[in-house]
């Protein structure tokens, strides 16, 4: 039989679950960074007759106002 030290059998599992929640962290941490990545920018319209500020991510000229619809331009920055 081989003899194995009482602080190997503790050290052991608790390395190979430290480093099991290390590759988790990792994987999650480098999905959430590409997904940030993703994110298409966005513009800020000012609707002139209501003055409601909102932000459409579309690629649109003009969008239109989510609380009366009339159709805005972006801001400018």
């Amino acid at each position: 039989m081989i003899e194995v030290p009482l602080p190997y059998l503790v050290l052991i599992p608790l390395v190979a679950n430290l480093m099991f929640l290390f590759g988790l962290h990792a994987y999650y941490s480098l999905r959430r960074a590409a997904k940030h990545a993703r994110r298409r920018p966005t513009r800020i319209y000012r609707c002139q007759v209501c003055e409601h500020v909102y932000i459409d991510s579309r690629d649109v000229p003009l969008a239109r106002c989510t609380r009366c619809g009339c159709l805005n331009e972006a801001v400018r920055r």
